[in-house]
């Protein structure tokens, strides 16, 4: 009976804050739509200008899922050419990385559920009065409440005694393995929830509450970045040969960078600790946040020169 109702706790979290995220995604995505459509619109041939753009967006939109889905289906259109949505590509990957941030310096550090209760509410009353004109804003803002809702339920349900999660230890200390298991794990959640920032959220939570060590969380939010690809590869089913070439090349940039960073694994963890102050065991919510930047900022400095191999 305590492990049912355990899942139907964390089911009813994970429902919060996933909703959230998409409430928040949406309203944004609405009010700022077609400026948005019209910016991808003018993409030009110059790759860092392709990657600022798909930065943009991402940040703005929170969903590097949607930026992708999105890209596919210009290149689909004709509207951008594979070389122009690549970039765009790389530069969502960085985008997504935002929401780990402000959970990381945000989510655990204050009673975060007490301000989205009126944040909420603010939100229902935009989205609820015409005359105003806000309905967008006003779900945008209910999205937030309920995503931060959702993160602190989330905090809730995963507070366990040592001897409750006996069965993560065989998980960790096994060398290669462990880390094989941690992305293994990160890929199928992140592929389960549809979204890799709703994944790192779960993530974050359970490292700030002492369920995950650092080098299996480190692991889990690299295989979250290949979770995360599912997206493009459904909705580029059915579609033209240049925006399945577009979705593939997602699916490789993700995939071959989180090999190199797991062939790098430990010296890849210490570029983390030197670039965060302090001993992992007090930050290790900003070791995670920074460790998913570094990730795809490192990646798409290292794949950008080769946007025309790749566009070939």
């Amino acid at each position: 009976m305590i492990v049912i109702s355990i899942l139907f706790r964390l089911v009813g979290s994970l429902s919060f804050l996933l909703y959230g995220m998409k409430l928040m995604s949406d309203g944004i995505q609405k009010s700022t739509g077609k400026s948005l459509h019209k910016v991808l619109g003018l993409m030009t041939s110059n790759r860092f200008f392709a990657l600022l753009t798909g930065l943009f967006i991402t940040t703005i939109i929170q969903s590097s899922s949607a930026t992708t889905v999105m890209v596919v289906s210009f290149v689909n259109a004709g509207l951008l050419t594979l070389a122009q949505s690549i970039g765009v590509i790389f530069g969502a990957n960085i985008g997504t990385t935002i929401t780990a941030w402000i959970v990381a310096l945000f989510g655990f550090k204050f009673q975060i559920a007490a301000l989205a209760i009126p944040v909420f509410g603010i939100g229902y009353i935009l989205y609820s009065i015409k005359k105003l004109n806000k309905k967008t804003i006003g779900e945008a803002l209910m999205g937030f409440g309920l995503l931060f809702v959702g993160l602190d339920l989330l905090g809730k349900v995963m507070t366990f005694d040592a001897e409750q999660v006996l069965f993560l230890q065989h998980l960790t200390g096994n060398g290669y393995l462990s880390i094989l298991a941690g992305v293994l794990a990160g890929s199928v959640i992140t592929m389960l929830i549809h979204s890799s920032s709703a994944a790192t959220a779960i993530i974050l939570t359970m490292s700030h509450n002492k369920l995950l060590p650092w080098e299996f969380a480190a692991a889990m939010v690299l295989g979250s970045n290949i979770g995360t690809t599912i997206d493009a590869v459904f909705a580029s089913i059915g579609t033209k040969v240049n925006a399945r070439r577009a979705a593939l090349i997602h699916v490789l940039f993700n995939v071959i960078g989180s090999v190199i960073a797991i062939i790098f694994f430990n010296p890849f963890l210490y570029i983390i600790d030197f670039l965060v102050p302090g001993p992992v065991e007090n930050s290790i919510t900003t070791h995670i946040a920074m460790l998913h930047t570094v990730f795809n900022v490192m990646n798409s400095l290292l794949f950008l020169p080769f946007v025309n191999q790749l566009a070939f």
